[in-house]
Parts: structure tokens; C-alpha cells; sequence
């Protein structure tokens, strides 16, 4: 099931009418690896799977895999699989007969011996029988999973597989899929606009935003080093605040505090930027600290073994911080706190801006 040299795309628009939704869009799927597509809804990330299905003709770019321009094929001879939100079953067959929907010109004895294979893999055996409206949506999600990939693709498109189900069912989902992609290890992108599923289920991410890729890389990579002001956003949270650059690794921000960072920032004094820090890298305090930020304790919100603070700085900006639950006493409602950003975490960016 697995190709040579995996699915490129490669500066890719479209327009419906008027309108471009895809502006130059490029990014690879390593062969056997799991890619998601991950943005707002409307940034573009459905149009290039139906694109790379053959549903719609790009105005520009093209679309390879395993080394063949899919472009210039037929969709009914592109060898993908399809996993569409909706499952999309046919509720007069049975689970067996779904699966092996796309099977009619194998061998009925080689057709019987796939359906069985698939059925083991994603833990439906018990009910080959049974028809898909008697099934939960998860058991119904496994065979929609299951007959994309009977016709043995090349790649599996999948389009938000888990947005109809709750969350503790695509919690377990998810792992079900990383099991089976271990053990198919298939060429798969999957479109999702949930940054938890999303870092849960592939290797690589590809962030989205009005029809551009802003930034390709690991989970971590992107959460640890954004490349924009908007991934630093749409990935976990981030605190924004406002600053002005004061020298080369100097801040001050709109309140008055001073920032050393620990490295240069790339921008000249007297510029107006962003700085964002995650909450996780904000310590609180309710005594006053050099280069720390004063702020009104809101509230704190009980999130396991963390507490979760919300504050609000002089200028009316809200920010979060998390801290261990028994990290020293907690704040009243009301009451003056400091908290003190790690400068190694820190990320600075053009303010008013989405760029990098």
C-alpha cells in the first residue's frame, strides 16, 4: 500500500468565479506518513483534498504521487481512498457488503478474504453482518475507514473524519487510527480544523490561513517556533501584548514594563511589535519583580494538577498563565499580581500583523 516518493503539491491556485481560495500552496506527504491540513474553516484546506482527489481542476500547479501527475488523471484512476465526515455508508448493505463495495472484480474467494482482512484490522469482525444505522458513529467511522482502504490506494484522503463525533469517542479514535497506520502505513492527509486532533494524529502539520500555507513542520516545531503571528495564535494559546523595540534584545511594553530579552530581536528601536508568550511560560507573583508585567487577578480555573489565571494588564489587555495548584498561595479576586515572562519563550512579531 505504500508508493516510492509519497504526495507533493506543488504551487497550487484556484479560484471559484472571482474569488482565489488557493494562492501557491506547496507541501510534501512523506510516503507512509500521516499529514494534516489544519486551518479555519474557509482558509482553503478542503479545496486542495478535493484537489488532490480530482473533484476539482487547479487553475495552476500540480499534484504528484509516487511520482505520477495526478493531474493528468482520471479520478476514477488515481488509486486514492476517501474518508468523508459523514461516512458517507450505504445503509441497505451490511458492514461486510460496504467494505467490499469497490471489490467486484476481485475473485469472490480473494473479495471474502480482503473484507476479512480489513474487518480484523479495525476490530469489526463481530458485525460483518449487521448494517450501519445499528452502529455507533465510531463503529460506523471504522468502516468507512475500512472500505477506503479495500481497493488497496495509494494514499487516503480523509475530510474532518472525527467532527461528527463527541470528544471523548474521537479521543479514542484518533488512537485507533495512529494503530492502524502503523500498521498500513499509508500515504494519508486529513483535513481538521482542531489543532488537538491535528497534533494527535499526524507526524506533520501543514497551518493554513485565506488560501496561503503559513508554515509546514513536527508538532512541536510549530508550537515551538511559529512562523507567524497567526500559527503562534491558532496553535495552544498565546498571550499578545503590545511593545516597542528599545534596542537590540530590549522591550517595552504598552504599560510601561521593561523586557531584556536573551537574544537580538530583528527589528530597529522605536518599532512596534507583538510579543506573545505561551501561559505555560508566564510565572505569577504577587510581589513585584524587575521585567515583570503588573496585572489584576481575574480569576483561576482548576485544570488538574494546573491552574489556569486569568489577568488583565493595565492597558486592558486579558492574559493567561498556568501554574502548578499548590504553587504558593492564590490571588483574591481584584488583587494586584506580577508575572514574569520566561524571555526564552518569548516571540516577537510586526504588531497589527500576521507575518512573521
Amino acid at each position: 500500500m505504500m508508493s516510492d516518493t509519497g504526495l507533493h503539491i506543488r504551487n497550487v491556485d484556484h479560484s471559484y468565479g472571482d474569488k482565489q481560495v488557493l494562492h501557491d500552496v506547496s507541501f510534501d506527504v512523506p510516503d507512509g506518513k500521516v499529514v494534516a491540513l489544519l486551518g479555519p474553516s474557509g482558509c482553503g484546506k478542503s479545496t486542495i483534498l478535493r484537489a488532490i482527489a480530482g473533484l476539482i481542476t487547479p487553475d495552476r500547479g500540480t499534484i504528484s504521487l509516487a511520482g505520477c501527475d495526478l493531474t493528468r488523471v482520471q479520478v476514477r484512476n488515481r488509486k486514492l481512498g476517501m474518508v468523508f465526515q459523514n461516512f458517507a455508508l450505504f445503509s441497505h448493505m451490511t458492514v461486510a457488503e460496504n467494505i467490499a463495495y469497490g471489490l467486484a472484480h476481485l475473485p469472490k474467494t480473494e473479495r471474502k478474504a480482503r473484507v476479512e482482512r480489513l474487518l480484523e484490522l479495525v476490530r469489526l469482525m463481530p458485525f460483518a453482518d449487521r448494517f450501519p444505522p445499528s452502529l455507533s458513529g465510531g463503529q460506523q467511522q471504522r468502516v468507512a475507514v475500512a472500505r477506503a482502504l479495500a481497493t488497496d490506494p495509494a494514499a487516503l484522503l480523509m475530510d474532518e473524519p472525527f467532527g461528527a463525533l463527541d470528544r471523548a469517542l474521537r479521543a479514542e479514535l484518533q488512537a485507533e487510527l495512529v494503530r492502524m497506520q502503523d500498521d498500513v502505513g499509508i500515504t494519508t492527509v486529513m483535513v481538521t480544523h482542531d489543532q488537538e486532533e491535528a497534533q494527535a494524529v499526524a507526524g506533520q502539520l501543514v497551518v493554513m490561513n485565506d488560501g496561503r500555507v503559513e508554515q509546514v513542520g513536527t508538532p512541536e516545531e510549530i508550537y515551538d517556533r511559529p512562523a507567524s503571528l497567526f500559527v503562534n495564535g491558532f496553535i495552544g494559546h498565546a498571550n499578545q501584548v503590545a511593545a516597542t523595540v528599545t534596542g537590540p534584545g530590549g522591550l517595552r511594553t504598552a504599560d510601561g514594563t521593561e523586557i531584556a530579552m536573551n537574544r537580538a530581536v530583528n527589528f530597529i528601536p522605536g518599532a512596534p511589535v507583538t510579543v506573545t508568550s505561551r501561559p505555560e511560560h508566564l510565572t505569577l507573583s504577587t510581589r513585584i519583580h524587575p521585567g515583570a508585567m503588573q496585572a489584576r487577578f481575574d480569576r483561576a480555573v482548576v485544570m488538574g494538577q494546573f491552574l489556569t489565571i486569568d489577568a488583565t494588564l493595565a492597558d486592558g489587555t486579558a492574559v493567561k498563565a498556568q501554574v502548578l495548584r499548590d504553587d504558593g498561595p492564590r490571588p483574591e479576586k481584584g488583587e494586584a499580581v506580577w508575572l514574569s515572562p520566561d524571555t526564552s519563550r518569548l516571540h516577537v512579531f510586526p504588531a497589527n500583523t500576521n507575518g512573521a
